[in-house]
């Protein structure tokens, strides 16, 4: 597998540490760490990364406001949604964008890889 530029979205430090650490270890750069949402719309125009890992529920707008808006910006956006959130409560909205997928908290690595290969092989 190739290495992919990633934005990470999260409002834990932790969290986000964790997913650059998995992330770096597969041989992906993280060119970007957004704590909210209006940092990652900011990042995402700058960085122009490959995928955005998400979180939804962050102080202010949420994942999903952003995910909207960076899409507005970026059609081809793609994205995974790593969340506490029920995956049915928000599968009808983040299944229409087409290249979003969908990983629970806290993130199961095999998930997480099988997530970045279906939305890097659905694009090419």
């Amino acid at each position: 597998m190739a290495g992919y530029k990633f934005l990470v979205v999260d409002d834990s430090v932790f969290t986000r540490m964790h997913i650059k650490g998995f992330l770096e270890g597969k041989g992906h750069q993280v060119v970007a760490e957004a704590g909210n949402a209006e940092e990652a719309v900011a990042l995402y125009q700058s960085k122009k990364p490959d995928l955005t890992t998400m979180d939804l529920n962050m102080p202010g707008r949420s994942g999903l406001e952003a995910i909207k808006e960076i899409k507005k910006i970026d059609p081809n956006a793609r994205f995974i949604i790593v969340s506490a959130v029920d995956q049915k409560l928000v599968h009808d909205e983040y299944s229409a964008w087409k290249a979003c997928e969908y990983v629970g908290k806290p993130p199961e690595w095999d998930n997480l890889n099988a997530a970045i290969d279906k939305l890097m092989k659905s694009s090419a």
